[in-house]
């Protein structure tokens, strides 16, 4: 049998799995976080990214954002600014609203961050940028009493002429920060083209005793091997892969810890899936958010899904949570589990139970 991950550490905090899922901007809610927990081999689970000023001023779609409850643990909350921002009392908002680990964001590459200096334009100038950690370090140090620790997620660098990553890890780790994620993809790329995780090893090389978590093109359980063994990080962050299959993380989990990926799940328990996530949005979102989330998800999970393509036009038609869950239930196929069995609402199904509740298995993000 092979031997699990050892475990892994975010300063204070340490994971039950080394799997990390992404912040995605406009996708990474309360539900969608819960139910990739309930799915299994999730270690943390980021927010939607933050605005300092706008969390700070309280506006209802920040304040939605960074929502987060007791089945959300350990949540990580993203910030994102720039050094004139009031990034180091956001972050102590969140340490008071329920954030395990604070993420600074330096990465991402879309204009509504990076024109204002924020995201990926943060790898172009590093002594503002060091500062800003510094600062943020001590906020939060301060605020927390030392409980919550600050993570940082980059990309390699602006472009291949500025690879900065490996220094500026480097130089993040003397700054306090806990652990760092690196995207393996230069900024000029956005989502283009491959990510490079033999650089990303370059920045594991570069650290002395934080862990660092790859990103980039994982969109199987087999890829968080594959990038854990080409790069030599501690863990792996998954974003996009996990919109479309968010059992991503239990498959890829079980392949870390046993040696062996189980197999894909059952149309029956995809339903159920797609049913639990209708019924987390109704208790945590409004309807309208709800609709609006489905009609573009559930073209993701039909890609798993063989033809179902009426199920597809129904979803997107409907006007109530009901009409959503019947739809879903008239799928499910009577000799296949239902839907309030193994992955289904009512369960709390044993292989989905975080590792450290079994006696057979050993804790490894």
């Amino acid at each position: 049998m092979t031997a699990a991950p050892a475990p892994v550490r975010i300063g204070p905090v340490e994971l039950a799995a080394p799997l990390l899922l992404a912040p995605i901007a406009g996708h990474t809610d309360l539900a969608f976080r819960i139910l990739c927990r309930e799915q299994g081999g999730v270690g943390i689970a980021y927010t939607d990214l933050l605005n300092s000023r706008a969390l700070l001023r309280g506006t209802p779609k920040s304040l939605q954002l960074a929502a987060t409850a007791p089945t959300d643990a350990p949540c990580g909350m993203q910030l994102y600014g720039n050094w004139d921002d009031p990034l180091p009392e956001a972050a102590c908002w969140a340490v008071e609203n329920g954030a395990a680990v604070i993420d600074i964001n330096m990465g991402c590459p879309v204009d509504k961050v990076a024109k204002k200096n924020g995201g990926s334009l943060l790898l172009c100038d590093a002594v503002n940028t060091m500062r800003l950690a510094e600062r943020i370090v001590r906020a939060v140090e301060k605020h927390s009493g030392g409980r919550v620790p600050v993570t940082a997620k980059m990309r390699l660098g602006w472009d291949p002429e500025r690879f900065v990553a490996p220094q500026l890890a480097r130089d993040l780790e003397r700054a306090g920060i806990a652990a760092v994620t690196v995207h393996g993809r230069w900024t000029v790329q956005f989502f283009s083209g491959t990510a490079d995780w033999q650089r990303i090893g370059e920045v594991v090389r570069a650290v002395d005793r934080i862990p660092v978590f790859g990103n980039g093109d994982v969109t199987e359980p087999e890829h968080v091997q594959q990038l854990m063994a080409a790069s030599g990080c501690h863990g792996v962050m998954i974003g996009r892969g996990a919109l479309r299959t968010p059992w991503v993380f239990r498959r890829a989990w079980e392949g870390l810890r046993t040696g062996t990926i189980p197999p894909e799940p059952t149309l029956n328990q995809k339903l159920a899936c797609i049913g639990r996530h209708i019924d987390l949005l109704e208790q945590h979102h409004s309807l309208e958010h709800a609709l609006h989330c489905m009609r573009a998800r559930i073209s993701w999970y039909g890609k798993t899904m063989g033809h179902v393509g009426r199920l597809k036009d129904v979803i997107r038609n409907s006007r109530t949570f009901k009409e959503m869950r019947d739809a879903v239930q008239e799928w499910i196929r009577p000799e296949g589990d239902g839907y309030s069995r193994a992955w289904g609402r009512d369960a709390a199904p044993e292989a989905h139970r975080r590792p450290r509740e079994s006696s057979a298995q050993t804790e490894a993000s």
